[in-house]
């Protein structure tokens, strides 16, 4: 588990469990994955973090979009860093 990464969506959700506390409006993909990877649990209230998603949340191991996601995305994505398609400017883009 020490080593492994979570994407920009599942860091969205850990954050947003351990903000407001325990909730029912998670997709089933999300859900799946943080709940078989032991990073949430779901009790009488609804999906929780747990310890160890606590202990992802605050290593800060995520996952950059790669430009396929982005693209293939079904919602507005935010321009930041981290969802940058590429680091320098391609060679064709230059300021002159």
């Amino acid at each position: 588990m020490s080593a492994r990464f979570i994407t920009v969506d599942e860091r969205a959700v850990l954050q947003e469990l351990a903000t407001r506390g325990p909730s029912r409006q998670l997709s089933g993909r999300l859900s799946g994955r943080l709940s078989f990877y032991g990073l949430i649990d779901e009790g009488p209230r609804g999906w929780a973090i747990t310890v160890e998603g606590s202990k992802m949340l605050k290593s800060g191991r995520v996952e950059p979009r790669t430009p396929q996601d982005l693209i293939l995305s079904m919602r507005p994505v935010l321009a930041t860093a981290e969802n940058m398609a590429w680091v320098d400017e391609p060679p064709g883009l230059a300021v002159a």
